[in-house]
């Protein structure tokens, strides 16, 4: 009798916990592949995987999630968060997303990948008030972000790919300053030490997030001075995503930043003059736009050396093309430039002109929070004990 008992429980507990309900094979295929895409940053690609997709499962949430992620990619990457149309459209699409997602959870209620899906959704919108410093409506979005994603993990333990954006918020939570870490303390406490193992877990065993985690890593490992970083694993996982992603240009823009960030300035150098080289040859994927995110690492690299002159050079070129086509929408990275030249001056000992030039660059609409650090650099000189300077803008 006693033998018999816990297998009773056994099968009642099965009973009351319904399986969760598995996502078809050819949708899961396709939806790894436009996945790999966006992370490959192959737009075309990705978008052609989420078509397919939409028109064979026009009712699944999975397709419009990855349409939406396309031109998330599209914006972060190729437009480099300049084109406000672009983040206009990355919005609506985002919300056309949640509106599917919710409409398919309601009558599928034991589908864990459609509560991911619907949490990463919620999880964009997020990202895209973090970018330009929208805290309060980062915090709403992210908090149901992150009740979607652990509902998903709590109908499927095994769904490793959670764990991206359980351990985004996690890590984020505990290192963002300001408000929105305030707001996140309402939820939880963030621990960056936990983000960065359920990121490592995801890694090591999502199925369509496993790049992305590998990603966010190399970003962490290479903060510049960051509490966590740790430039050469990061240089190790760079030259693997190279390795696997040929002659494309984010990944080596990766292994760029990872060289700086392990002081091989020399070698830093060269691989940038190659991407320039690059771009000047027109290879495929090497867009003129991306100009001033090449000049920005070579002024950087600049600094470190000390070689100011030179420096100025390459950060002048990095802000030419804010009147090259004054009609388009500021490049961040263009502004950074501008941002940085004012670094230069201020090393030189040329403080008006310093503060003249952050001056013209909070001229332009801040589309991404830089006017938080320009206003510091305005009351407050750039000094060498601040060298060597961070590549990415804030």
């Amino acid at each position: 009798m006693t033998a018999v008992l816990p297998a009773v429980l056994v099968f009642l507990l099965s009973a009351a916990s319904p399986k969760p309900e598995p996502l078809p094979e050819e949708l899961r295929a396709l939806s790894k592949k436009g996945m790999d895409a966006i992370y490959a940053v192959d737009i075309a690609g990705a978008r052609s995987a989420f078509t397919e997709a939409l028109r064979k499962y026009p009712d699944h949430p999975f397709p419009r999630f990855g349409i939406a992620m396309t031109e998330w990619a599209n914006y972060e990457y190729l437009e480099e968060e300049a084109d406000p149309a672009a983040a206009k459209k990355y919005k609506e699409l985002t919300d056309k997303a949640i509106t599917v997602g919710k409409k398919w959870i309601a009558g599928h209620p034991h589908d864990a990948n459609a509560f991911l899906c619907l949490g990463g959704m919620y999880g964009l919108r997020a990202w895209l008030d973090v970018l330009q410093h929208h805290w309060f409506s980062a915090y709403f979005a992210g908090r149901k972000a992150l009740a979607l994603t652990r509902k998903s993990l709590k109908i499927d333990p095994g769904l490793y790919d959670a764990y991206l954006g359980l351990g985004m918020y996690e890590y984020e939570a505990g290192t963002l300053p300001g408000v929105i870490k305030l707001l996140a303390r309402l939820v939880m406490r963030g621990d960056a030490k936990k983000g960065i193992t359920y990121l490592t877990l995801c890694k090591d065993k999502g199925f369509y997030n496993s790049l992305a985690a590998k990603l966010l890593l190399i970003d962490i490992y290479t903060q510049h001075g960051g509490k966590y970083a740790n430039p050469e694993l990061a240089l190790k996982w760079a030259r693997e995503l190279r390795a696997a992603y040929p002659g494309k240009p984010n990944a080596q823009f990766i292994e760029i930043v990872a060289l700086y960030e392990c002081a091989r300035y020399d070698e830093a150098g060269k691989e940038t003059l190659d991407y320039l080289h690059s771009i000047e040859a027109g290879k495929a994927g090497f867009l003129k736009s991306f100009l001033p995110r090449v000049f920005i690492p070579l002024g950087d690299i600049s600094l470190a050396t000390r070689d100011y002159d030179k420096a100025a050079e390459y950060f002048s070129e990095a802000a030419a093309s804010l009147k090259e086509a004054p009609e388009h929408p500021p490049a961040r990275w263009a502004v950074w430039g501008l941002v940085q030249l004012g670094n230069v001056y201020d090393l030189k000992g040329m403080r008006e002109q310093a503060v003249r030039t952050y001056r013209a660059a909070d001229d332009y609409k801040d589309e991404w929070g830089l006017a938080e650090t320009t206003e510091h650099y305005i009351k407050t000189p750039f000094s060498e004990t601040q060298l060597p300077a961070p590549i990415p803008p804030p």
